[in-house]
């Protein structure tokens, strides 16, 4: 039966009820805000978790790509025949000179001459190349590090390290330091040429 349009009592509690009950299911003026309000952290942290992923490989990189840049004057000899390296001094003197050549090849990612390490050692084989890691009980320590120059036609290993931070670690990522940052670290091996 079709409710009369000039009869004007109010409808029965119960029909109101029905009403609003039926209104408020067909309502979604407010549910994107409700499933955004949801969704929304976890697509942030995503997003933002895959730009720093992004950024420490491209750091990683530039560093990688530094470290063979710099790495191939200490190759060929002439980094060691243009520096003194018999006092340690003079051997500090040739790491904070060889720091600035790797820190030359770095731009803008990271504050290079502030946070890279540098370490450069020779050995007399392969198979005695005993390195040790920056990290000790998760926390970063480049006391080890130093300069030993090669000589010619000698194994040598160059490394540099930063302890980089971490911005967004949203599933509570082990970093392998206590700090929560991570260690980006290059190297590169070789066996100096047989020069003069």
């Amino acid at each position: 039966m079709l409710p009369n349009p000039t009869d004007t009592t109010p409808p029965a509690p119960a029909t109101r009820r029905r009403g609003l009950l039926s209104r408020f299911r067909r309502a979604d003026d407010g549910a994107f805000a409700i499933e955004f309000g949801f969704i929304a952290p976890l697509f942030l942290g995503l997003i933002f978790g895959i730009l720093e992923v992004a950024l420490t490989f491209w750091s990683t990189q530039i560093l990688e790509t530094a470290v063979a840049n710099a790495a191939r004057s200490i190759y060929t000899g002439s980094f060691q025949s243009g520096t003194a390296s018999s006092t340690p001094a003079e051997q500090q003197a040739a790491l904070k000179k060889f720091k600035d050549a790797v820190c030359a090849n770095v731009a803008g990612v990271f504050d290079c001459k502030a946070r890279v390490s540098v370490d450069v050692q020779r050995f007399t084989s392969f198979s005695g190349t005993t390195i040790t890691p920056p990290v000790k009980n998760g926390v970063y320590d480049v006391s080890s590090y130093g300069y030993n120059p090669p000589g010619a036609n000698e194994i040598c290993v160059v490394r540099a390290s930063l302890e980089y931070p971490v911005f967004v670690n949203l599933f509570g990522y082990s970093t392998g330091l206590r700090s929560g940052n991570r260690l980006i670290m290059a190297s590169s091996t070789f066996r100096t040429e047989p020069y003069q």
